[in-house]
């Protein structure tokens, strides 16, 4: 179950993109990439103790593995977005934020631990 409202990642691709063209982020426009990768894996922690939560209501096994695998499913897609951000800077030649392949780090935990849970019920 996605959240209500999203990061603004079109902004982040956009400055990336400037980033680009010109080489390297400015120093504003790294303080800001830096803030905003750390803000969606502080965002994403929180969206996976909300579903530990839910986890918890849930009775029935094959409900609960439908709904880690729902999880994973989420996580995977927000990964997927973050490997394509990098790709895009790396494409540019563009050091990558150290916020970005923390913020990869955790989804790749995380949606090993939701595919963890749902094979574990399954």
């Amino acid at each position: 179950m996605p959240p209500a409202l999203e990061p603004d990642f079109e902004q982040a691709e956009a400055i990336s993109v400037d980033a680009g063209q010109h080489g390297a982020f400015t120093p504003q426009q790294s303080e800001w990439i830096e803030a905003f990768y750390k803000n969606v894996e502080d965002r994403m922690l929180n969206i996976y103790g909300g579903a530990r939560l839910r986890a918890w209501w849930i009775n029935n096994r094959q409900e609960l593995a439908e709904f880690w695998q729902e999880q994973a499913e989420w996580f995977h897609q927000t990964l997927t977005r973050m490997h394509e951000a990098r790709k895009t800077l790396k494409g540019f030649c563009v050091p990558e934020p150290k916020a970005l392949r923390s913020l990869i780090d955790t989804l790749t935990e995380l949606v090993a631990a939701c595919r963890g849970a749902q094979q574990l019920l399954s």
